[in-house]
């Protein structure tokens, strides 16, 4: 009885069938077009949160553009109203 067992093999040049190869292929090009697409949509939800931030402070310098404007006409009214006063007297 003479057999050989084999312990360790190196294995250096793998040829799947073809059909195996254009499977595992569109696999791979499936998962990048997964992860392009998940990638674009976190890029949209951040641009849509920096435009609504970007309103916001928009808003908020608008409201205190109005806020100063309006301090102004009751200021410049306060201010006529002193001086009719003073020539009511």
């Amino acid at each position: 009885d003479s057999a050989y067992e084999i312990r360790n093999t190196l294995v250096t040049d793998l040829s799947p069938d073809n059909k195996v190869k254009a499977s595992m292929n569109e696999i791979n090009a499936s998962r990048r077009l997964k992860e392009a697409a998940s990638h674009k949509a976190e890029a949209e939800k951040t641009k849509q949160v920096k435009a609504a931030e970007a309103e916001a402070e928009a808003r908020y310098l608008s409201g205190l553009g109005v806020a100063r404007q309006r301090k102004a006409i009751v200021s410049g009214l306060q201010s006529s109203v002193a001086e009719f006063s003073s020539e009511l007297e």
